[in-house]
């Protein structure tokens, strides 16, 4: 458009948008996004500031190299980060993740095409459209939501997608999958893009695509495998599929906060330019250490909080009373860094919230998953073992086991599970046998 513009037009542009980054290029200074690494905010209004310093650089403005010359130092350490991270998470989870990663891939696009630095052979990159196919429930309509979280995607992910497959995979499988995606979309009701999302990642589409890539699934597609995601903490079993009857997802979460690779960033310090979790910003992480949702045939019967307030047993874990250091639904108290609208991080014991993922088996149709979440409780409750296993016996039943053990003088008497569901109303019914209840 710029070369059809007249002088006029070209200046009141140019200003405009000379302004406009000077002000982002300011903000970038004190608000705390600036400092925060791996967030959604971090990596928008940095491509935002990168794209107004490629745009200004012929008007020769005296801020140009400077404003570049933050993104890039900003951007790179991200990139550093991003490689800790081997299985292509995000801990923000699969809606936010798309909103870092919209950024990310264009950071990357350019970084390249403009100073020739090569970020194709990014860990992270060449892992990260497993974030995208192995946390899809059936029908390519829904992903799991771990964290804040719509039903699906904030932005693309067809053009994160296409973007991987033309530069990182070259398999046609980036390709195939953003056209399930496109081809399945909710033309209605909650989980249709917002107009303000819709059209922002269309350009990268058209820009990114190679139709010379074959478009086909990854191998072994059509089968339910389980998949792990060993830094985030998340186990799915059945991702990537077609709705079917007997097509059944399921995930468990239990892993630490702000996923393995920047936890142990932070207790550990092997980098004298990260301090500790005033670099980061896990708010939109949960408290749901060893949970899970489950969806039989397809059918959403336990799910997450979505984007919710940041209470334990909405994410389907364990909850103790009395606790002498509960903070909402008193005598309740769940896990570290719940009650607020985001998950509160840097208080007390929160930022060294934890679970682990102890296995995750299959063997044909039947899975086996377990987690201990004891670290993800106050140390208050006196708590020695918080265990759940997860046995899929078939597509319709899944087997929850509970094993918790406590110390003798734990305050502890009594523990309560919830099973969250957003889309069916779960009622009461006695049980009768015999014409007994």
């Amino acid at each position: 458009l710029y070369q059809s513009l007249d002088r006029d037009r070209r200046k009141s542009y140019l200003t405009k948008i000379e302004t406009v980054t000077s002000d982002m290029f300011n903000c970038s200074k004190f608000r705390s996004w600036g400092r925060h690494f791996l967030h959604n905010h971090k990596t928008t209004n940095m491509l935002a500031l990168l794209t107004g310093a490629l745009v200004m650089e012929e008007s020769k403005s005296s801020q140009t190299n400077m404003w570049k010359q933050t993104v890039v130092d900003m951007m790179e350490k991200t990139m550093f980060l991003l490689n800790h991270v081997v299985d292509g998470s995000l801990d923000e989870g699969v809606a936010y993740g798309s909103y870092t990663a919209k950024s990310i891939t264009q950071y990357v696009f350019l970084a390249k095409r403009h100073f020739g630095i090569d970020h194709f052979e990014n860990n992270w990159l060449k892992m990260h459209f497993w974030f995208y196919y192995s946390t899809l429930l059936p029908g390519y309509q829904r992903t799991v939501g771990i964290a804040d979280s719509n039903y699906n995607w904030f932005y693309g992910p067809e053009s994160q997608l296409i973007f991987l497959d033309a530069f990182i995979l070259k398999t046609g499988s980036g390709n195939w999958l953003a056209g399930q995606i496109r081809k399945h979309r909710p033309k209605d009701g909650p989980m249709v893009q917002s107009v303000a999302q819709r059209w922002s990642t269309l350009y990268t589409e058209y820009l990114w695509y190679n139709p010379e890539l074959p478009s086909h699934p990854p191998a072994g597609h059509g089968a339910p495998k389980l998949h792990v995601f060993p830094n985030w903490g998340v186990a799915t079993y059945g991702a990537g599929l077609p709705y079917a009857q007997t097509n059944t997802f399921l995930s468990f979460k239990s892993g630490k906060l702000g996923g393995r690779a920047v936890y142990d960033i932070v207790h550990f310090q092997p980098y004298s330019w990260v301090d500790g979790w005033r670099n980061f910003n896990p708010g939109h992480e949960h408290p749901d250490q060893n949970s899970f949702t489950f969806a039989p045939n397809g059918q959403v019967f336990v799910s997450e909080a979505l984007y919710g307030p940041k209470l334990s047993h909405l994410n389907n874990v364990l909850v103790f009373a009395p606790s002498p250091t509960s903070r909402c639904n008193k005598p309740w108290e769940g896990q570290l860094g719940e009650c607020s609208q985001w998950l509160m991080w840097t208080g007390n014991e929160s930022g060294d919230a934890a679970g682990e993922i102890i296995t995750a088996s299959q063997q044909g149709d039947a899975v086996f998953i377990s987690g201990e979440a004891v670290a993800a409780y106050s140390s208050s409750m006196k708590l020695e073992s918080v265990y759940r296993c997860l046995l899929l016996l078939n597509h319709q039943t899944l087997l929850v086991l509970d094993h918790i053990e406590k110390h003798e003088d734990s305050p502890l008497s009594f523990v309560s599970a919830f099973f969250h569901n957003l889309d069916i109303d779960f009622k009461y019914v006695p049980f009768r046998f015999l014409n007994k209840f």
